[in-house]
């Protein structure tokens, strides 16, 4: 369990979009920060990549970015 403090303007934008989202504040965190931290892996398989490892086929890339067009968010494949 974390304790987060927020600066008033951060807090009230988050419980905003929150009830917007129709999600607890706890819920909506943690659903950003999972976001985040996809991103992070995502940028992480970018940067091997352009460090020369060895890529991922274009057939699977393919099948998920087709899944991705179809509203399946999944981690980029490896």
């Amino acid at each position: 369990m974390l304790t987060v403090v927020l600066p008033a303007e951060l807090e009230t934008a988050v419980t905003a979009a929150a009830h917007r989202t129709g999600l607890t504040i706890d819920d909506y965190l943690a659903m950003a920060c999972s976001n985040a931290l996809a991103l992070e892996v995502d940028r992480a398989r970018l940067d091997s990549f352009l460090a020369g490892e060895p890529a991922v086929s274009h057939e699977r890339a393919r099948a998920w970015l087709m899944d991705l067009a179809a509203g399946n968010r999944t981690p980029c494949p490896r």
